[in-house]
């Protein structure tokens, strides 16, 4: 039996990395996929990677920074697909480096209202769905700078650690509606986003995977498998968990 079958998941940022991947597993194990993202042409290609592989998947362009948006996006799933048993909140930005001082507030404005404001939006309008139904699945995106600091990431520090305070206090507050949110916390993994970081640089991507104990940087389809079993009826017993996907990072 596939750990999905029947049901609907949305996820976010899934024209890429960690969102794409989690989107064709999710597919693989029988649910119905609404990818979300800012860019038309990435949803598009997911979308249809999914269906040559035999799944069911719909794209909406959408911002996760604005309310009316996010409130189309869970009527549209809701009237295609009938219910949203499962969210993935996956969309979110690294932002521009830069030390507390020198961070413009518009560029922390920015990282905020994606990561942050953007993952409790979309909590607000999921849940309101999911108290309908009287079930319903939620896995955020934290990072392991959810419990440790990168210099000049100030911003995006933040963000991450206020998502797994939300994820902590939402998945209490609706327990016991029949509604499961817990959050998933990667190292470094093979994404858009890591390799911006190191610009092609061979020693520096090198750095990074001896920084993780288990001698490598993650790749999105590992991502993606924790947040499938997290939305599955496999984790049903747990809530308000981080799950930390970092190679030992986080315990050296």
């Amino acid at each position: 039996m596939k750990q999905l079958q029947g049901k609907t998941a949305i996820i976010t940022g899934g024209g890429s990395g960690i969102g794409r991947a989690s989107a064709m597993l999710f597919s693989n194990e029988g649910a119905n996929v609404m990818i979300t993202g800012r860019r038309v042409d990435k949803l598009q290609e997911t979308a249809e990677m999914i269906k040559k592989q035999g799944g069911e998947a719909s794209y909406i362009q959408c911002d996760v920074s604005d309310k009316d948006q996010i409130i189309n996006l869970i009527n549209k799933t809701a009237e295609k697909y009938g219910s949203i048993d499962c969210a993935f909140n996956n969309a979110g930005i690294d932002g521009k480096k830069a030390s507390l001082v020198d961070l413009e507030e518009n560029e922390w404005d920015d990282i905020i209202n994606i990561n942050l404001k953007g993952t409790f939006l979309l909590m607000k309008y999921e849940i309101k769905q999911m108290l309908k139904q009287g079930y319903g699945s939620i896995v955020n995106m934290a990072s392991v700078c959810s419990v440790v600091a990168r210099k000049e990431r100030c911003a995006y520090n933040a963000s991450r650690h206020g998502i797994v305070g939300l994820t902590k206090t939402a998945a209490i507050e609706y327990a016991a509606s029949g509604i499961k949110i817990n959050a998933i916390a990667p190292a470094s993994i093979e994404t858009d986003i890591f390799y911006r970081s190191t610009k092609g640089n061979i020693e520096l991507e090198k750095y990074y995977a001896s920084q993780h104990p288990i001698g490598r940087i993650g790749k999105p389809e590992e991502a993606a498998a924790a947040a499938l079993w997290l939305c599955s009826d496999s984790s049903s017993f747990v809530i308000g968990h981080t799950l930390f996907l970092d190679g030992g990072f986080t315990i050296q």
